[in-house]
């Protein structure tokens, strides 16, 4: 349920997005959303993850460690220790002085050798939506792929990212996919487990959806209509 309510709100931040002319600021935001703040992301370890320890010093204690569901590796000589939620130089630091009190000014160093998957949601126009796993690093433009890609009616050019940070609220960000698809860096971000993307309908497909309903009688008037649709592609 949480996440067609993080849709519903998508989807009038997109409206409102659309009111403003693009830009998500001033009045036009019905909801107070958090400052989207720079991108300093760095990956965390998470259940799953495949871990490769190796000592600069006593390398015949290197040893391949699986991060386990509680967040926990269990480690040569220490035993489990826990690592989930950190980042590879936080958790290379904290092994280090666990470590120290069992061997001799002990140099550790982690690294991932496999990713476990964590978890995004891919809603809108795409060509199957819901929810994407994700290992290791990902943009908005990977995890549309991995949900299929767009499908005809995707409107690429005002892809929402909504995330929640540290104080709870919902902090947004829309992106201009087809740019980022032609590599324009100022598009690029990495994606954060629990991130959810609505990719909203294109011009055209709102036109044509309006005029289906012109057509089938839900619209209670009547008109001329003589619009060339291919005027709002």
């Amino acid at each position: 349920m949480a996440v067609w309510r993080m849709i519903a709100i998508a989807l009038v931040l997109f409206s409102a997005a659309c009111a403003s002319g693009g830009g998500v600021r001033g009045q036009a935001q019905p909801y107070d959303f958090a400052p989207w703040g720079q991108d300093d992301y760095q990956y965390r370890l998470a259940a799953g993850d495949g871990l490769r320890l190796n000592f600069l010093v006593e390398d015949g204690l290197n040893a391949d460690v699986v991060v386990g569901p509680d967040g926990q590796g269990v480690f040569p000589v220490i035993g489990p220790a826990p690592v989930g939620g950190l980042t590879v130089r936080d958790a290379s630091q904290r092994l280090t002085e666990a470590y120290a009190g069992v061997l001799r000014n002990p140099q550790v160093q982690i690294s991932v050798a496999t990713y476990g998957a964590s978890q995004i949601y891919v809603g809108g126009e795409v060509k199957t939506p819901g929810v994407v796993q994700i290992r290791g690093e990902m943009n908005t433009a990977q995890a549309i792929f991995a949900a299929g890609g767009f499908a005809e009616t995707a409107g690429t050019g005002k892809v929402v990212v909504l995330r929640r940070v540290a104080d709870g609220r919902l902090a947004s960000r829309i992106v201009d996919a087809k740019a980022l698809l032609n590599t324009d860096a100022r598009q690029d971000f990495l994606l954060h487990p629990g991130d959810l993307i609505f990719v909203p309908r294109s011009a055209i497909a709102e036109v044509n959806l309006f005029v289906r309903q012109y057509l089938n009688g839900v619209l209670p008037f009547n008109f001329g209509f003589s619009y060339d649709l291919n005027r709002f592609r």
